[in-house]
C-alpha cells in the first residue's frame, strides 16, 4: 500500500509540474503572440505608407488626382494640395469633408483628411494598423512606427480628423537648412 500511495503522490508531482510548465509556455506565447500581432500592424502602416495612392515622401507631380492649391506663406519650399474634383470622395462609405497634402520641395510629407464622425472609421484603422496609442493630454489616438505617424482625433461634434505624418521630413529640412547656412558662409 506504501508503493502505491508513493507511486499516486509521484504522479500528482509530474502533473502539477507539468501543468505548471504549460501555462507559462501558454503565457509566453501569448506575449510572443501579442508582440507579433503588434509589429505586424506597425508594418502594415509602413507598407501602405499614406493614403490610398498619395504616398508619404514622393513628389506631389507623380499624382495625378492632385492640385495646388497655395504656398506656405510662413515657410519657405513648402506649399499644399488639395485633391481635384470628384477625387478622394469617401473612406469605405464615411464622407471626406476636406483632403490636405502638404509638401516640401514637392515631397509629401503630410496628409490630412477630414471626415464625418463614424465609428466604423476607427474601428476599420484599429483592424489595419493594430490598437492605438490614447493620449489623453490631446484627446488624440496614435499609430506609430519609425517612419510614419498617424493620428486620428475629433474636429467639433461631427468631424474627425486624421493625419499621415513622416518622419523622414525632418532629417531632409534639417539637411537643407545646413546647406544653406555652408552656402553662405562661403560668401564672406
Amino acid at each position: 500500500m506504501i508503493s502505491s500511495m508513493e507511486d499516486v503522490s509521484l504522479g500528482t508531482i509530474i502533473f502539477v509540474e507539468n501543468s505548471l510548465f504549460m501555462r507559462l509556455l501558454l503565457l509566453v506565447l501569448f506575449f510572443a503572440g501579442s508582440f507579433a500581432v503588434q509589429s505586424q500592424s506597425a508594418r502594415e502602416l509602413d507598407a501602405r505608407n499614406g493614403f490610398k495612392d498619395i504616398k508619404l515622401l514622393t513628389n506631389v507631380n507623380d499624382i495625378s488626382s492632385l492640385e495646388f492649391a497655395g504656398n506656405n506663406k510662413s515657410e519657405e519650399n513648402q506649399a499644399y494640395y488639395k485633391p481635384k474634383s470628384g477625387q478622394y470622395t469617401s473612406i469605405g462609405e464615411v464622407p471626406i469633408k476636406s483632403l490636405k497634402v502638404l509638401t516640401y520641395d514637392n515631397l509629401i510629407y503630410e496628409i490630412e483628411i477630414t471626415c464625418a464622425k463614424d465609428p466604423q472609421l476607427f474601428r476599420g484603422l484599429e483592424k489595419a494598423f493594430g490598437k492605438a496609442t490614447h493620449s489623453v493630454k490631446d484627446n488624440l489616438y496614435h499609430w506609430n512606427t519609425s517612419q510614419v505617424s498617424l493620428t486620428f482625433g475629433s474636429v467639433g461634434k461631427k468631424k474627425v480628423q486624421l493625419v499621415y505624418y513622416a518622419y523622414g521630413i525632418k532629417a531632409i529640412m534639417k539637411s537643407d537648412a545646413n546647406k544653406k547656412i555652408e552656402d553662405l558662409s562661403t560668401e564672406f
